[in-house]
């Protein structure tokens, strides 16, 4: 076998495939064989590497025939197979020659806005993919993602994929990627660990047995799972992809003058750097410190950012894609309006123990506060901790208050009894309290990184009580003789607390029985009255803070209804506790169509403020107690307050008791909040947490409320919500500069529409043409199809007898609940029924097929693989026109590779020009000019797009294909030279691209070089005094980080513009034969 041929760039046909060779590395002694690297061009394997000794290979050659001979060798085929075939070539054509064309939103199952497209339109401008996606809550974020990825992927830039989020949201981003984009994530947990050493053995990597990852945030500071993750990366991976959520948490945090990193900083700060490309997603991207942000950022683009450097607004706009969802409302619709109603509670008895509690609780604190008076700030911070937990829950439930004061009392009175100096307070305990004590929120997916990686939401009840002993017992000191007897009025306080709610914490107050009425009045007409009362469509999302609470108010709730028609099916729940495969049935029940599943009530603790949807049937919520958090309330109104709300209103509904002090504070603050937050969106952070913080560190003092509303009502921006403004917002431009965007956007969603042209009828052409190759019955629509949207019946048992295709048509059913057998799954979920439009107003009950969807590829898949396209295939075609004219069409494929066999470009390239019989031809046939040759072109969609196909008699048929040899040789010059000018047009478009990436990458080093040397020079050591031991530190380490960047970038300067002139470069170039078409006019 000769190796005189073999050299990079040549295409090579090995193991029934063909490959671009990358490498060849000469035998290194006289016997040996030839190593050579290589890269699949084959549609269904695209870009897959092989490295092969070339003397051993038994079919191994250099390919000198370019497959024109072959064409029409076994006659004609069928229109509609050619079709098929046709449009599922072109369907899989990229470029990177043209940044203006979208593909991906074509090849999802989405439906697809304008303004998802912005972050998409940006990635294909970079050459690293480095976006943060910081788009308010609700406007579709994890699908922003997914579109770029599933781009990158298209265009071969990236083959592996790691997504890190919170705990909460791993189910649904594993969820939305399949079904969404046809990726199948793994969620690698300790689950997946275990599973693996025991398929593979206990020294396996699990990072490395599949391509594409989910992964919590809190395991990536586990070494357990994060060693793994650098070892399959190293120390550069190229072609891979890194999706941040909630990228915030990753933001060195902190409440005093200089943030400070965290774990999580320094654990995504060392893997960040490893990935190519990355996405950070976060509704709330700055927290008010600027050395915060701009660390943050450059996590994200060291290039572009230097933690503790000023960020540029011109380098932020090139990398931030941030809108609000009033704005996308007010422009472009299809979004509901929030409605924050409250519901105000008055007239109650003096007497009444919603009333009467907080006084004695108010008294109780100061009393409490008065033998606090001479301890340590620590001590009496961690006494402000246990009232304002008490506070909190009494003003959840005085049954979740009853329970945690039992606890607290018992920790005081032994605390008497032994009357023993309070123990010192460890650095650990100090640490694990400090957060409670500041203000702060604990980062609860942080706490254990062995803990399950799917519990997610609040912290449980058995932990508060444990955290409100330790406080109380940090904060009591019974040692002293003065100190026992405040002691033992503060004793004397709880017992009359305990006394009172003891008698009122079984029943039901106000609220319960106002969310009772609401019921009745607007979805069980004459609950009260009727002995079986029905039930109407309407459905209601209640959030509680506390379990204790959301026991209490389902008792009475169920026994309001008991009478009513399936009852025992109304109510549902969602906690912290509820298992994985509990929490997808009920988003899955709460989501069908109201008259599909009985559940209409769902309770819920704030374990279902993210991560789970529960638009699609449900309009109303009720926040039965307020979070002081204002964030976890825009997270809870955010379940029903997003994209695909078929609502024109969402109602989110909260109560105040207007006789209750604290309420008065809670009213003001929500005012607040919501003004806010519909003026400055998510960025209103800041502003929030300062509302927020005036209660959060010591509850609200009864004293003190005339104080906090004045407060309340008077607080602006500060330096730190200016600093947002000035470095993320432009409120004046923001609606103008959408405006303008979205009319781009559609131009450009529009020209990529023209350019793809793939529509649900071709779609369903071709699968059906392919199902009947597999001798299937094609895709019929249902009789009695929902009027919304057409639905069809997919023919699975046709398929069901080949054991290759059951994981395949698994796609179909409902999803699979994790402790259920393969066979248990089958028999409860049938094969669904499919469509080609977006599903969302049919639920759970159709699947819409797409390109990537995974039966789609398969049946499409058979016009790409090689089986058929060499072997069965006649790559020519003969097809009735509605013409006078017989005409003929030349096809080819035009393909420029970069590395990896990367995609740069690809086109179908038509000659065209009017069929001459050979009988009469007096010399080769001549190609249309421009006009007459898109005339042909049109007639050859238009003949190709019919239902049915004329027959064209055989002599006809005979004498065309007589004719295919000399067609090919007139023509095939004209399209080979058109290929050549095309190629050589992509080819200066890509090194144009190529020149303005390089450009663009040296002026942002050099100005970030020019940045932070101003910044080293202005570095005052000075300040360093006035700051604390750990942002003293911190300050350090950034100091020190601006040099070691310094020194990185003389070196960038002269790595990065080769590396761009690498992803450009084309390594061959090949025009493959497509067919020939002959269009016979119907006159004859």
């Amino acid at each position: 076998m000769t190796t005189a041929s073999l050299e990079p760039g040549r295409i090579a046909h090995v193991r029934q495939r063909r490959y671009l060779i990358e490498k060849v590395v000469q035998p290194p002694s006289p016997g040996d064989a030839t190593l050579v690297g290589l890269s699949c061009l084959d549609d269904d394997a695209q870009g897959d590497s092989l490295s092969v000794l070339w003397e051993h290979e038994l079919d191994a050659e250099v390919l000198q025939d370019d497959g024109w001979s072959n064409v029409a060798e076994k006659g004609f085929d069928d229109p509609e197979v050619f079709t098929a075939y046709l449009r599922t070539l072109s369907w899989n054509c990229v470029t990177a020659t043209d940044p203006r064309l979208f593909q991906s939103p074509f090849r999802a199952g989405i439906r697809i806005d304008a303004y998802q497209l912005e972050p998409l339109r940006k990635a294909l401008k970079l050459p690293r993919v480095n976006l943060f996606i910081a788009d308010d809550v609700g406007l579709g974020k994890t699908i922003e993602a997914g579109l770029i990825a599933r781009e990158l992927l298209l265009r071969r830039r990236i083959d592996r994929i790691v997504v890190a989020c919170p705990p909460a949201m791993l189910d649904q981003w594993q969820d939305e990627m399949e079904t969404r984009f046809g990726l199948r994530f793994r969620i690698l947990d300790r689950a997946y660990l275990n599973r693996m050493r025991r398929e593979r053995g206990f020294s396996v990597n699990p990072w490395t047995t599949h391509s594409y990852f989910l992964v919590s945030h809190r395991l990536l500071i586990d070494e357990a799972y994060a060693s793994g993750l650098r070892d399959w990366l190293g120390e550069f991976a190229p072609q891979s992809l890194l999706i941040l959520d909630e990228a915030h948490h990753v933001a060195p945090a902190s409440s005093s003058r200089y943030a400070i990193d965290s774990k999580i900083t320094r654990a995504i700060r060392d893997l960040s750097p490893r990935f190519e490309h990355r996405l950070f997603l976060s509704a709330t991207p700055h927290n008010g410190h600027s050395n915060s942000f701009s660390a943050l950022l450059e996590i994200l683009d060291p290039q572009r950012f230097c933690r503790g450097v000023q960020v540029l607004k011109s380098h932020l706009n090139e990398v931030l894609i941030r809108r609000l969802k009033s704005d996308i409302r007010e422009i472009a619709g299809g979004f509901p309006r929030r409605n924050v109603v409250p519901v105000v509670i008055d007239g109650l008895p003096l007497d009444a123990p919603e009333l009467v509690l907080p006084k004695l609780l108010n008294h109780y604190r100061l009393t409490r506060e008065q033998r606090l008076k001479t301890e340590t700030k620590f001590r009496q911070a961690a006494g402000s901790l246990v009232i304002g937990g008490l506070q909190k829950r009494m003003l959840s439930s005085i049954e979740a208050f009853a329970k945690t004061l039992a606890v607290h009392r018992m920790s005081v009175e032994k605390a008497l009894e032994n009357a023993i100096p309070p123990p010192k307070i460890s650095k650990p305990d100090h640490e694990y309290l400090k957060p409670l004590t500041i203000g702060e929120e604990f980062d609860e997916e942080l706490m254990d990184p062995e803990s399950d990686p799917h519990e997610g939401g609040s912290l449980s009840e058995p932990g508060f009580d444990d955290r409100m002993v330790q406080a109380t017992t940090a904060s009591t000191d019974a040692s002293r003789e003065g100190k026992q007897t405040a002691l033992k009025r503060e004793l004397d306080l709880i017992d009359q607390m305990i006394h009172v709610a003891e008698l009122a914490r079984h029943n039901a107050d106000e609220r319960v029985r106002t969310i009772i009425q609401w019921i009745e009045d607007h979805m069980c007409p004459d609950l009260s009255t009727a002995a079986h009362p029905q039930w109407n469509e309407r459905r209601l999302l209640i959030f509680t803070e506390y379990e204790d609470t959301r026991r209490w108010l389902q008792r009475h709730l169920e026994g309001a209804i008991r009478h009513s028609d399936q009852a025992h099916r109304r109510i549902a729940v969602f906690t912290g506790n509820t298992h994985r495969d509990q929490r997808e049935e009920i988003k899955a029940a709460f989501n069908k169509e109201p008259g599909d599943h009985p559940l209409r009530i769902l309770i819920a603790t704030d374990a279902a403020r993210e991560g789970i949807n529960l638009q699609r049937h449900c309009h109303d919520l009720f926040h039965f107690d307020l979070p002081w958090n204002p964030s976890r309330l825009d997270q809870r109104n955010g379940r029903i307050d997003r994209k695909l709300q078929p609502a024109a209103e969402v109602f989110c509904r909260y109560f105040i008791f207007r006789q209750r002090a604290e309420d008065r504070v809670l009213a003001v603050l929500m005012n607040k909040i919501t003004r806010i937050r519909e003026e400055l969106g998510s960025a209103s952070k800041v502003l929030e947490d300062r509302l927020a913080e005036k209660i959060t560190r010591e509850g609200i003092r009864h004293g003190d409320v005339d104080q906090l509303e004045r407060d309340i009502r008077d607080l602006s921006a500060d330096a730190k919500q200016q600093t947002i403004e000035d470095e993320l917002e432009d409120e004046t431009r923001r609606q103008a500069d959408l405006q303008s965007e979205l009319d781009t956007l559609r131009k450009r969603l529009e020209y990529s529409r023209r350019h793809i042209d793939l529509t649900d009828d071709k779609l369903h052409q071709a699968l059906s043409v392919s199902l009947k190759l597999a001798g299937a019955s094609g895709i019929k629509e249902m009789v009695g199809s929902d009027d919304r949207i057409s639905c069809y019946s997919f023919p699975a048992e046709d398929l069901a007898h080949y054991p290759d295709w059951t994981a395949t048509l698994d796609t179909l059913r409902a999803r699979k609940r994790r402790r259920e057998t393969f066979g248990e799954w089958r028999r409860r979920a049938p094969i669904r029924e499919i469509t080609f439009a977006d599903p969302e107003a049919l639920g759970e009950n159709a699947v819409q097929l797409h390109l990537e969807h995974r039966v789609v590829k398969r049946l499409l898949g058979r016009f790409t693989a090689q089986g058929l396209v060499h072997h069965i295939l006649s790559k020519a075609c003969l097809t009735v026109a509605s013409d006078a004219i017989p005409r003929v069409v030349l096809l080819g494929r035009l393909a420029l590779y970069g590395p990896g066999a990367a995609r740069l470009h690809e086109e179908i390239v038509p000659i065209t020009a009017r069929w001459i019989d050979t009988d009469i031809r007096q010399g080769p046939l001549v190609p249309y000019g421009r006009s007459a040759e898109q005339i042909t072109l049109n007639s050859l969609q238009r003949a190709l797009g019919e239902v049915g196909w004329d027959r064209i008699p055989d002599q006809v048929e005979q004498h065309l294909k007589d004719s295919v040899k000399r067609d090919i040789e007139s023509l095939l010059p004209h399209l080979e030279r058109r290929a050549e000018d095309l190629a050589e047009e992509a080819k200066r478009r890509l090194s144009k691209r190529a020149g303005e990436e390089k450009r663009s990458m040296v002026k942002l080093l050099e100005s970030q070089r020019k940045r932070i040397a101003e910044t080293v020079r202005e570095y005052d050591e000075f300040l360093l005094d006035i700051l604390t031991d750990g942002e003293r530190h911190q300050r350090e380490a950034d100091h020190r980080a601006w040099k070691r960047r310094l020194r990185e970038i003389t070196q960038e300067l002269d790595d990065e513009p080769r590396r761009i002139d690498e992803i450009y470069t084309v390594h061959a170039t090949r025009v493959d034969p497509v067919g020939l078409v002959y269009l016979w006019p119907r006159t004859g």
